[in-house]
């Protein structure tokens, strides 16, 4: 699979399973949403006479657009008068803007002013749970009455993955108190493994979901948790086991498949997208499925239904940024160029946009008119201008590697006249003028960058290599060199640098060790270049032909290495 592609589908996955190596996720029993009613017309009250202006002034600052006025004035009357539903009227309008405190203070507050009212309570429970306030959720869900008091256990216990440890603790501990008062709740029993789950522990979560089993065979949340744990502990056949079985019991259950869908994706791709299949058949505008599909698809190489989900997307308008990536990549792989830049140019933002963008610009190259390519980026500066940055950086690095350098170079410049001080374009250029020979120039950037960012690890270990490798100033580099490693002790390049210049300044054994730390931590042809040059000059001849040789299994046509070879007149006949 392309390494982006694998990415991307990777990180579909990961929202729908949770990672890999931690399916747990993938189980998370959400509740079925609460319906909250839209509130009846404010019958006649004995409001005060400043309620009713600032009521009516709410009501007309919304009709009006002025939502933030509205949500203003109900919350504050809200508040005053206690009425509940002026309170409903003020989360409706939070939860409409999506504003998070007010969602909290308003739910919270109708709530109180409707005990009885099952919609406040939960709405209450759930503003909480959004909110990350988990023990105060199941404190008010322990003593509210709900439409779905299981699933809101389930759900606070499932969003636990994201608390800290000592929160979760303090959750287990609540959930665990409930339980023994209600040993047979099979809620209980299913959000306390989730719990488990969480906390690392495997068996206890199994143990307490194979009890809600036995108590409820068919309950779906604890089918799923069963399935999950057995995943994760390594047995995928048993977790799919698990659920085929009840799925055909009740083929109509939409979320046993959607799990048994799940967890075929790790093993059996073509009957996962069966599955999907089916799943997007019920439910054709479901985009989560739509994209499951087209990735489980496009990885089988089932191009035409990977092309059909994806249009698919772009017909109800979800997901477009990455169907347009996806198409332009299918549009590639099918040799039509034209088609390809149309859909990468129609990604907009996300993890696609500078890829997509990158691949418009080089296929454009690759069509052989350079005018036409320069247009095109010149026409994306100017309907997105908060992107110059990086789509200079894009499209000077499809020039070069076009060979168009000099083309390049004029990319940089002129990006560096709106911004001068980019330490972003200053280093693409520094690397660009070293490249073309130019040290001076390039150590003019570099030092323009520390002028404004004296600590600039990057920078430092930049500017310290190419004084260590292309002049005899090997003391003023060692000095970069060694500020940039304390910023950065683990880097691969930085270490990598430090051997180099050691290896400048007559110290081999120093340069062996940091050259061998660098190739251990990122195995690269460059590094194997170095080393084998040292461990070469040392007099360790053998071990230098295994280190090149290992550097050509990564990158066989490695320039490092060849200049290495040729620089000590290494015979072609040596056996590497």
């Amino acid at each position: 699979m392309k390494a982006v592609q694998l990415t991307i589908y990777a990180t579909l996955l990961s929202g729908l399973f949770g990672c890999a190596q931690q399916p747990q996720q993938i189980d998370t029993p959400e509740p079925e949403p609460v319906a909250v009613t839209e509130p009846e017309p404010l019958p006649a009250r004995p409001f005060t006479s400043d309620t009713l202006y600032a009521l009516l002034s709410a009501e007309l600052a919304g009709s009006r657009g002025r939502l933030d006025v509205a949500l203003a004035n109900y919350l504050q009357q809200a508040q005053q008068t206690r009425d509940p539903q002026v309170a409903e009227r003020a989360y409706m309008i939070a939860r409409y803007m999506d504003a998070s405190d007010a969602i909290i203070t308003s739910a919270a507050l109708w709530a109180e002013a409707s005990p009885d009212n099952q919609d406040a309570q939960a709405a209450a429970i759930l503003a909480q749970i959004d909110a990350g306030h988990l023990l105060e959720a199941l404190e008010r869900t322990r003593h509210a009455q709900t439409r779905d008091n299981d699933a809101l256990l389930q759900s606070i216990a499932a969003n636990a993955s994201n608390a800290t440890d000592t929160q979760r603790e303090l959750l287990l501990e609540n959930y665990e108190q409930l339980l023994s008062e209600q040993p047979e709740n099979v809620a209980l029993l299913i959000s306390t493994g989730l719990l488990h789950q969480q906390q690392g522990d495997l068996e206890g979560a199994l143990e307490l979901a194979e009890r809600a089993r036995e108590i409820e065979p068919s309950n779906t949340p604890g089918l799923i948790l069963t399935s999950g744990l057995l995943h994760q502990r390594g047995d995928n056949a048993a977790a799919l086991a698990v659920i085929k079985e009840q799925l055909d019991l009740a083929p109509g259950n939409r979320r046993l498949r959607l799990q048994y869908a799940r967890l075929l994706t790790f093993e059996h791709l073509e009957e996962a997208q069966e599955q999907f299949q089916i799943l997007v058949n019920g439910s054709p505008s479901d985009s989560e499925l739509l994209m499951a599909l087209a990735l489980v698809a496009d990885e089988r190489g089932d191009l035409e239904t990977a092309q059909n989900s994806y249009q698919s997307l772009l017909d109800i308008n979800e997901h477009t940024d990455e169907a347009h990536f996806y198409l332009g990549q299918l549009a590639e792989q099918n040799e039509q160029p034209e088609q390809a830049i149309q859909h990468y140019l129609k990604v907009q933002q996300g993890d696609d946009f500078a890829h997509a963008i990158a691949r418009a610009l080089t296929i454009q190259l690759q069509l052989g008119n350079l005018q036409d390519t320069d247009e095109l980026y010149q026409q994306l500066r100017e309907q997105l201008p908060e992107q110059h940055e990086r789509l200079a950086l894009m499209y000077s690095q499809s020039l070069l590697e076009a060979g168009e350098d000099a083309a390049a170079l004029t990319v940089l410049d002129d990006a560096l006249l709106e911004s001068p001080n980019n330490s972003n374009l200053l280093y693409a250029r520094s690397m660009l003028h070293e490249r073309a020979g130019d040290i001076a120039q390039a150590e003019a950037d570099l030092r323009t960058i520390l002028e404004y960012d004296p600590n600039n690890p990057a920078a430092l270990n930049a500017l310290g290599y190419i004084l260590a490798d292309r002049t005899e100033r090997y003391t003023e580099a060692y000095e970069l060199i060694k500020r940039a490693l304390e910023q950065q002790p683990n880097d691969p390049a930085t270490i990598d640098s430090m051997g180099w210049v050691q290896y400048r300044l007559g110290n081999l054994a120093q340069a062996q060790k940091y050259l061998e730390q660098a190739m251990e931590l990122y195995p690269d042809d460059e590094i194997a270049a170095h080393l084998g040059e040292v461990l070469w000059v040392s007099g360790q001849r053998e071990a230098a032909l295994n280190v090149w040789r290992s550097g050509l299994e990564i990158e066989p046509q490695s320039g490092y290495i060849l200049r290495t070879l040729q620089r000590l007149k290494i015979s072609a006949d040596t056996p590497i």
